[in-house]
């Protein structure tokens, strides 16, 4: 029985964090842990930044559930689990975001689900139902971004002869979560052997896996209920958590530990609420990226 469906097991929910900002991560995985209503245990990958002192202040601040993953063996592990995609390797070995989406996928094998969250994600009130296998069976679990479709790639690559790359209405992945049966590699090697489509380098795998969602059963966290903080964003009472992205950080900090104290303290779990990812096609891309232009470029949101 894997774990991922043994209701007696702690849900292994995986995260990646590196020194820079470590009390920040803390805290925003410590409300992880204290706001969901789950048994969950957390796996924590590094980005090589790390010291042993580090790792001593994490575990006294996230308790006894909470264990890291030694960088070097998992490496190993994951470059020997994508033995034969050479595409696939070579991010793996050259890029954080290779780190982040690959290393989860292998560190339990014999469990088809995997659930990854970003350490820059707060929770401020408890909540149920986001780490559940049965939304994720058949596909793939993201947060959905409805100010962007934050790819790497230019709207005419969408179209054309030959193969080209799909993609599905903004999401964020800042949460996943993968049933690894769902997983098409093959489209996956040749979108990463694609390097005329990569314009933004640090886009290239939320781009890929966005193409993934469009090949199977993808859905998205109702974004009301997890909400990326751009400039423009909102919280309301169906918001049991929020993606602090870090551009603007600084600004949403004050503003969501003002709102998270008035929150009652006997308040019941919000259930989290899920949504079918939708198709993207190149007219819209077109619109949306012109949005962004407007929103970084102008400062108009």
């Amino acid at each position: 029985m894997s774990e991922a469906s043994n209701p007696q097991l702690p849900i292994i929910v995986q995260s990646l964090v590196g020194r820079i900002s470590l009390p920040f991560y803390l805290r925003c995985l410590q409300s992880l842990l204290e706001h969901c209503e789950e048994k969950i245990s957390l796996l924590i990958h590094e980005d090589g930044s790390l010291q042993e002192n580090d790792r001593e202040q994490a575990r006294r601040q996230l308790g006894e559930n909470t264990n890291f993953i030694d960088l070097a063996e998992t490496k190993e592990r994951t470059l020997d689990q994508l033995s034969g995609h050479p595409y696939c390797q070579a991010i793996r070995k050259d890029s954080l975001w290779g780190i982040e989406f690959f290393d989860p996928l292998f560190a339990h094998p014999d469990d088809p689900i995997s659930y990854y969250i970003d350490a820059d994600i707060l929770f401020l009130r408890p909540f149920f139902g986001l780490f559940e296998p049965k939304k994720v069976e058949g596909g793939a679990l993201f947060l959905r971004d409805i100010q962007w479709d934050a790819y790497c790639l230019r709207p005419w690559h969408l179209f054309g002869f030959g193969m080209r790359p799909v993609i599905v209405k903004g999401i964020t992945t800042a949460l996943v979560c993968w049933d690894k049966r769902a997983i098409d590699w093959d489209y996956l090697e040749w979108f990463l052997s694609q390097n005329k489509f990569h314009r933004i380098p640090e886009w290239v795998m939320p781009t890929a896996q966005a193409g993934l969602a469009k090949r199977c059963q993808a859905r998205v966290v109702s974004p009301s209920q997890l909400p990326n903080l751009y400039p423009n964003a909102s919280i309301d009472k169906e918001t049991f958590g929020v993606h602090l992205l870090g551009s603007y950080r600084d600004d949403w900090r004050p503003k969501v530990e003002s709102y998270a104290k008035e929150i009652p303290s006997d308040q019941s779990p919000v259930q989290a609420s899920f949504e079918p990812c939708q198709s993207r096609g190149t007219f819209a891309y077109g619109i949306n990226q012109a949005k962004r232009w407007v929103n970084t470029r102008l400062n108009q949101w």
